[in-house]
């Protein structure tokens, strides 16, 4: 019950991700002269990493190795549930983030004008007098490829990868004791492999003229920072004599205002008033003895 609250953010994060993913970019003005996005179109089941290959990378393999090491090594379900949670939130935060930014800021892809197929395609094209064009001169008759077209910024693939595998980075670190001051150079070797995944991931998204460089580093950062936000919710610093083992399950707080009041206690239907503790001090002082109030 204590994690109702994290559970709701990560849910409420994945509607509103899903909800931006079909809603209306909005759409730079481009210059069909622009050499930066006259790049080819590959389509989304070419791509070096698919969708399908990305949810695979970013999040069953982390979740598989949380298992692991949560049920496997250590036993604990705690270890399991906070650990799948910690990432489930920072993947949910992090594909909500970036498709806001896309929408937002709608830049074109590289591969803009094969998307676009402007018109006519048989005569030379240009701008407007000292102006830039519009999606008006455009003929693609599929909405979904042409609004993709403008969602490049930031790269949501990039931004995935970095969220998964940085929170996997993370995790590793702490079960391998990373900072115990041993340099075990193979820690270091596991503990990074993550990332360098998650950068060739990034490296594809330009190869395939998907994103423009920029794209993918604004992506990474999104990933970076969503999934070591996460992570350290429910872990401790990677300093930390127990960075291998999650905060202790919370429990309900306890109030501490109102301060405990006693209650009147009641004698015949009636209330007697308890003696104060100043009068209570009072009583004891007259009743000592001379030679104690003396001393």
């Amino acid at each position: 019950m204590s994690y109702i609250p994290d559970w709701t953010v990560t849910v409420v994060s994945t509607l509103v991700w899903m909800y931006l993913g079909v809603t209306e970019p909005h759409y730079q003005r481009f210059s069909v002269d622009d050499k930066s996005i006259s790049y080819p179109y590959v389509k989304p089941e070419d791509q070096t990493v698919t969708v399908p290959m990305l949810f695979f990378i970013s999040i069953v393999v982390p979740a598989a190795i949380i298992a692991v090491f949560s049920l496997g090594i250590r036993r604990s379900a705690h270890d399991l549930l906070v650990g799948l949670l910690g990432l489930l939130m920072g993947v949910s935060l992090t594909l909500m983030f970036t498709n806001g930014l896309k929408n937002v800021v709608g830049r074109p892809r590289p591969n803009l004008l094969a998307r676009c197929l402007p018109t006519p395609p048989t005569e030379p094209l240009h701008d407007p007098p000292q102006g830039l064009s519009s999606i008006d001169i455009c003929t693609q008759t599929d909405i979904g490829v042409l609004n993709e077209g403008f969602r490049s910024f930031p790269s949501g693939h990039t931004s995935l990868a970095f969220a998964g595998m940085t929170y996997l980075m993370l995790f590793l670190a702490g079960k391998l004791h990373i900072f115990d001051r041993q340099g075990h150079t193979y820690k270091t070797f596991v503990v990074f492999t993550p990332l360098l995944v998650a950068a060739v991931v990034g490296a594809t998204r330009v190869s395939d003229y998907w994103h423009h460089p920029s794209d993918v580093i604004a992506g990474a950062t999104i990933g970076l920072f969503t999934a070591t936000f996460s992570y350290f919710q429910y872990y401790p610093i990677l300093i930390s004599t127990r960075c291998d083992q999650p905060y202790d399950p919370r429990k309900p707080a306890v109030p501490v205002l109102p301060l405990h009041v006693p209650t009147p206690h009641l004698e015949n239907d009636h209330i007697i008033d308890l003696p104060s503790r100043g009068d209570e001090r009072n009583s004891n002082n007259s009743s000592a003895s001379p030679l104690l109030r003396d001393s």
